[in-house]
Parts: structure tokens; C-alpha cells; sequence
């Protein structure tokens, strides 16, 4: 609330002419500055609200619609567009009730009105489907659109964010109007805030005014003295307030707003500057604190990191960087739940911020990462045992609710010392070793070394190559045979990825698809061998070769794709392939990485197709007999670990031995891979297995040599007199 200020008494006529003429001029003189520095802080006020109004309106809606939309910021930080995420305008620019409750909050926030309008490119204006504006009886108000000759329109239509004055109702309002884009930088819409009449945003100066005026005609009755002093003492609170407002945008930190007791103008300016103040530090909040441990976000880490870096090259400080990582959280997450994950996550940061103390930075920047900054100039000694200490108590068990959980973790460690010249270098070095420490098994600590930094170099450029070689289909399809050992008949064929690059040569399996998995590209890369197996079977049959069926192996991050059974039946209907000319192979790990309701699903749908399901590297990993009985599997295949030497070792002939009842009882076809010498295919016949495969009969081949290798290895078969010599 504004009140006026009551001055003593009146001027009396002793003052003469020339005394007034002096007081009037410097009371004018002071008058007209004061109501310029006033001016200036309205508009500055004006200013900072308007811009804290578009930050909050976009932040809002890259908040709470995350899913659709994301913010596009200045260096500054104010707000240049809200891009969709997806090519998905009509969907996401459809009024819904959250729509509503968002503008809502947004106008209660800012004190102002909140507006959504959608691009109609039939028309070329901009329509308003969603508003917090309303009718006196609470009813929406007319529709209106944003056209050619609104101050916001040309802005809008090149992409272009605009705030000043618009017309709303025949008055004006302060208004920021921020475009919303497609990924490919089209206009789709615009969201619009503002924080109230423009006249209204400048009562204050205009009470101010008046109340200048009134104390100038009381200060002319006083001697030009006391005048001066006081309109000095009376301008204190202007100054005081507007450095303070000058001062806010680079001083977030909570400082005290002065004159906030004040019950006149600068009381109530100085409210409003506290409650921007307020709102800012929320936003920072928001912006720099993880919801689920109350640590710093990503935006915090980051802003740590350069500040470390930074005075680190100034030799003001030493920053040591340790980046931790969950090894099993996401097996823990799947098995006990998000909720169960969050605890979990929650547990572990406050043990980390026990061990790292209050002088480290600790942040969570990733769903299961940790980032440690210490200070002090520690010793690698020093640091080694703090990370050890950390992953000590990794080591012991978390009490959750849903019962006891064991992790561990992997850290990466880089020191001052590795000439990280910027943040984004140090982070890179400290994710490096986290990355070798976690292929080296996990449960461990490494120091970063320049060698990590040529071997990652090394790998950019593979998975750069490899995914040209994808996307120009360079990679080929070699083939092994499936033998049944008895009559030396072809049982099946397995296609196998070989990269014979145009430069480097033959690039092995090994080499490229960790890469493939590790990247993503697996799908990509899965998809092109079925296409090119497909091919090929297709190919043989209209040839005539009866090749019985072709094995293709599955990733379990491929059965996880959305799209992968439609991508099977797509692609045998593309080469007019029955199902059963394909054989599925997927490996036990696919049990542990997900669902096995989810698994038992996506089996069913691939035997609907009619294709065929093995069970590949049987018996060297997960083993659980349960999912044998209840999955639609139609074979085994071996690993090679249970024939390797099996003629000379007889615990081996006993298991595989078990395996093949066990198969046989289950109706499966069981297939033992790995046979390599003419003993350990002769145990395996004696056995009675349906097939093995392995380098005795045959190298993996291309397509062109197969039938001929086939015909060869059927001729080759030893007589009886041969197997008993």
C-alpha cells in the first residue's frame, strides 16, 4: 500500500520572491530527477517482470509438459523458443485441462494473464485455443487470433520471440510472446504472458507524480535549504532500491531488500523486488537441485565443473573429479521398482555425502551417476582412498522396504594434473576411466590415463564407420552349416555379420558388435543381417537348394524395439518367405535384461509368425530350467564349453549327456556348436545329437561357396569300418 507523505505546515509570505523563484527551480530541479529515476526503475521493474514472466512460462511448460516440449534459451537464459519434441503439433497444440491448470499457475506465478495460440496455416494468424482470460460471469471470452498488424506478428512468424505492449479489450498490456516450434524450426504456435495493463504497471510512478507535485508546492513555503536536504533524504530509498534491482539479475544469493517496513511507495517497490528475488532463487531451485536426493542436477554439476576447472587454471584451487557409477541399478530397478530405485538412489547419495564431506560438490547427473568435486589439494593417495571408501560402503547391504538390495558401483577418477583445459575435458577423462573401470568387471576405481583417450578416439571412429557401413548396407552375410553328424546332411544354416571394410580389411564380429550394443546401432545392424538372411533364403529357394532353415541371431536390446515383430513380418512378406524357413536365435542373457512375461509375449508373437526359436550359448549363462517348460522354444544350442576335449573328459560327457534328455524329453532339437576335432564329433554323434557345428565341417562362408561345401561335407561321410578304426 502507497501513502502519501505528510509535510509540516505551509510557506509563509516572508519568503521573498527571489527565495521562492531559487526553492521552485531546485524543487523542480530535484522533482524531475527523481521522477526520471523513478521512471527508470518503473521500467526496469516492468522489464524484469516481463522477463521473469516468459522464464517462468517457459520453464513451466518444458516442466510439466517435458514429453512434448522443451525450452530454447539465450546465453542469457530468457526464453527464444518452446521446440515440440515431436512432429506432433495437432496433438500437442489441442486444448486439454492441463492445458488449463498449466496457464493457470503460470498467471498466479507472474500476476498476470496467460495465453496458448496455434499457427492455422490456412488463415496465416495465429489462433488462441487455450486462456486464463474470462468473462465477468466466468464464462471464456470471444475467440481472437494474432494477425498481420499485431505488434507480435511479424516476430512470431520468422520464429522470433516479442515482448512490449499489445492490444488486448481496446487497452494495452505488457506481454512476452514466445514462439513454439517444430524439430525442424517451424512455427507451430506461440505461448503468451504478461503481467498486467501497462497503465496499471506505472501507478505507482503516477501517484509519485502527484505526490511531487503536492510536496512542491508545501517545500516552496520552506527555506531552499531544508528543502534540498530533505528531498535528498526523501530520494534515498529510489537509489537504494534500484541498485538493488540493478544488482538481482547477477545476485541471486538471498540478500535482504531494504526499506521493506516502509509504508509508502518504496515499501511496496521493495515487496516487489523481494518477491522477484523469491521467484528467482525458486527457479534456481527448480533448475539446479535433483528432485529424488535433494543433491545437485546436471545444470548444477556442470556449473560446478566450469567454476572448478576455471580456478584450478587459476591455481586458486585444486579440483580432484570422481564419477560414480550404479553397476546393477538398472537390474534393481526392474526387479523392485522405481520406487524402490528412488530410495535406493536417495540411500546412496547421503552415504556419499557422509564420506565426501561438506566441502565436495556433489551432484546426481544421470539416472544412476554420482559426481564427486573435492577441493583441498588432495593427494591421488587421498583420493584413491576416499573412492575406495566409497565403494566399501556400496559394498554393504541397503535395507529397503522391499527387503535387503546389494549394489556396487564403478568410479572414474581425473586429477587436476591431466591437462583438462575445460569442463567438458575433465568430464570427459573422469567418464572414460569410469567407463574402463566398469569393462574391467565394476566394483572398482581407476585413474584416468591418455591411453583411455586413444582408445576412445579410436572407438569414435569405429562407431562413426560402422554406422556408414549400416546405412550403405557395406556389411555382408557368411554362413555356417548346421551337420547332422550321422549322415552328414545339412540340418540348417547360421547367418553370421562379417565387415570387410574398404580400407582397414576384415573388421572381426568381436571388434564391432560390443560397439553396435553399446551405441544402439545393434538394431539398426540386427535388422540389416535379417534382411540380407532373408535375401538369401529367398534366393536358394527359387534355386532350388534346400537349405533347411537359417539361423539369425537376436540382441535382447532388438526384442526391447517397439517395432521388432512388425519388423520380422514386414520383412519376410517383402521377400515372400514362409516363417519356417528362418530360425530366431536368442541367448540367455535376454532373461536378465527383461520381463519374462514381457519375453514370453514376444515369443509368442514371433511363433505366430511362423519362424522358428532357439536358445542360443545354452548352459553359459542364466540356466534357469523354469523358462525351458514355459517358453515356446523349438531348440538348443550348445556352448562350446560342454564339448571342448569332451572325448577326454567324462564330467562333460555327463552333462551333455543330461542336456540331451532333458531336450528330448522337452521335444527340442538340440544343436552342439564349438565341434572341432573329428573326437569331439564323434562323442556327440555317439550321443545321438541332431547337429553340431563347428570349424571340422566348416568355416562360416559367403552365400556364392555354400552349396558346393554343403554337397562336399555330404560326400565326405565315413564309412562304419572307418568310425570303429
Amino acid at each position: 500500500m502507497t501513502t502519501k507523505n505528510s509535510l509540516p505546515g505551509s510557506a509563509t509570505g516572508r519568503i521573498t520572491t527571489t527565495l521562492v523563484l531559487v526553492v521552485a527551480i531546485s524543487i523542480m530541479v530535484t522533482a524531475i530527477l527523481g521522477y526520471v529515476k523513478v521512471s527508470d526503475l518503473t521500467a526496469a521493474n516492468a522489464a524484469i517482470r516481463i522477463d521473469r514472466a516468459a522464464r517462468t512460462a517457459a520453464a513451466a511448460v518444458a516442466h510439466d509438459l517435458e514429453s512434448e516440449f522443451e525450452s530454447v534459451l539465450d546465453k542469457e537464459g530468457r526464453p527464444l523458443a518452446i521446440r515440440l519434441k515431436a512432429d506432433n503439433a495437432e496433438v500437442a497444440l489441442s486444448f486439454r485441462d492441463q492445458h488449463d491448470a498449466l496457464l493457470k499457475e503460470i498467471a498466479r506465478v507472474n500476476q498476470g494473464a496467460a495465453n496458448l495460440f496455434k499457427f492455422n496455416r490456412r488463415t496465416g494468424e495465429f489462433d488462441r485455443f487455450a486462456t486464463t482470460f474470462r468473462k465477468p460471469d466466468g464464462s471464456m471470452p470471444p475467440p481472437m487470433s494474432i494477425g498481420p498488424g499485431h505488434p507480435a506478428y511479424d516476430n512470431l512468424a520468422d520464429a522470433r520471440p516479442f515482448w512490449g505492449e499489445v492490444p488486448v479489450m481496446g487497452r494495452l498490456r505488457l506481454a512476452y510472446l514466445t514462439p513454439i516450434v517444430s524439430p525442424s524450426g517451424s512455427v507451430e504456435g506461440a505461448v503468451a504472458v504478461d503481467v498486467g495493463w501497462v497503465d496499471d504497471l506505472i501507478v505507482a510512478r503516477t501517484e509519485l507524480r502527484g505526490e511531487m507535485m503536492v510536496a512542491s508546492g508545501l517545500i516552496l513555503l520552506i527555506v531552499a535549504f531544508f528543502s534540498a536536504i530533505f528531498m535528498r533524504h526523501q530520494l534515498k530509498p529510489i537509489r537504494m532500491l534500484a541498485r538493488y534491482a540493478e544488482n538481482l539479475a547477477d545476485n541471486p544469493q538471498k540478500i535482504e531488500v531494504p526499506y521493506k517496513e516502509s509504508k509508502d511507495e518504496f515499501g511496496a517497490l521493495a515487496l516487489a523486488l523481494e518477491r522477484l528475488a523469491s521467484l528467482q532463487r525458486r527457479l534456481a531451485g527448480i533448475a539446479y537441485t535433483d528432485e529424488i536426493t535433494g543433491l545437485g542436477n546436471r545444470s548444477r554439476y556442470l556449473a560446478d565443473l566450469e567454476t572448478a576447472v576455471a580456478e584450478t587454471r587459476s591455481g586458486s584451487a585444486q579440483w580432484t573429479l570422481l564419477h560414480l557409477d550404479l553397476d546393477n541399478f538398472c537390474q534393481i530397478n526392474d526387479a523392485y521398482g522405481p520406487v524402490n530405485g528412488d530410495k535406493l538412489l536417495i540411500m546412496v547419495g547421503k552415504e556419499v555425502k557422509r564420506l565426501a564431506g561438506d566441502r565436495a560438490k556433489l551432484a546426481r547427473p544421470g539416472s544412476d551417476e554420482f559426481t564427486i568435486l573435492v577441493d583441498d589439494r588432495p593427494t591421488a593417495d587421498e583420493v584413491a582412498w576416499l573412492a575406495e571408501s566409497v565403494l566399501e560402503a556400496l559394498r554393504q547391504p541397503f535395507h529397503l522396504p522391499c527387503g535387503e538390495v546389494h549394489t556396487f558401483g564403478s568410479i572414474g577418477i581425473a586429477l587436476p594434473s591431466d591437462d583438462a583445459d575445460d569442463a567438458d575435458t575433465m568430464h570427459l577423462n573422469a567418464e572414460l576411466a569410469r567407463r574402463k573401470a566398469k569393462a574391467n568387471g565394476g566394483n572398482q576405481a581407476l585413474f584416468f590415463t591418455p591411453e583411455l583417450n586413444n582408445d576412445l578416439q579410436e572407438q569414435l571412429e569405429l562407431e562413426g564407420m560402422l554406422r556408414s557401413a549400416i546405412a550403405e548396407r557395406e556389411l555382408e552375410v557368411h554362413f555356417q552349416p548346421q551337420i547332422n553328424p550321422a549322415n552328414h546332411q545339412l540340418a540348417g544354416l547360421e547367418a553370421l555379420a562379417r565387415w570387410i571394410h574398404p580400407e582397414r580389411g576384415p573388421i572381426p564380429p568381436g571388434r564391432f558388435i560390443p560397439i553396435a550394443e553399446s551405441t544402439g546401432q545393434i538394431m539398426e545392424l540386427g535388422s540389416l543381417v535379417f534382411d540380407l538372411a532373408c535375401a538369401q533364403a529367398a534366393k536358394w529357394r527359387k534355386a532350388g537348394f534346400d537349405f533347411k532353415h537359417i539361423s539369425v541371431n537376436v540382441s535382447p536390446m532388438q526384442l526391447g524395439q517397439v517395432n521388432f515383430i512388425e519388423m520380422l513380418k514386414s520383412t519376410l512378406e517383402r521377400h515372400n518367405l514362409p516363417g519356417e524357413a528362418i530360425c530366431i536365435e536368442i541367448t540367455e542373457s535376454v532373461f536378465v535384461d527383461q520381463n519374462e512375461e514381457r519375453v514370453a509375449r514376444i515369443f509368442a508373437d514371433i511363433h505366430a509368425l511362423g519362424l522358428r526359436l532357439s536358445l542360443d550359448d545354452f548352459g553359459s549363462g542364466y540356466s534357469s530350467l523354469g523358462y525351458l517348460n514355459q517358453l515356446p522354444l523349438d531348440q538348443l544350442k550348445v556352448d562350446r564349453s560342454f564339448v571342448s576335449d569332451i572325448d577326454r573328459d567324462t564330467r562333460k560327457q555327463k552333462v551333455l549327456r543330461g542336456v540331451l534328455e532333458l531336450a528330448r524329453g522337452l521335444e527340442f532339437e538340440v544343436i552342439v556348436e564349438g565341434t572341432e576335432t573329428f573326437e569331439e564329433v564323434s562323442v556327440v554323434e555317439a550321443m545321438g545329437c541332431d547337429a553340431v557345428q563347428g570349424y571340422y565341417f566348416a568355416r562360416p562362408s559367403p552365400a556364392l561357396l555354400v552349396p558346393d561345401m554343403v554337397a562336399k561335407i555330404a560326400r565326405s561321410k565315413p564309412q562304419k569300418s572307418e568310425l570303429r578304426a
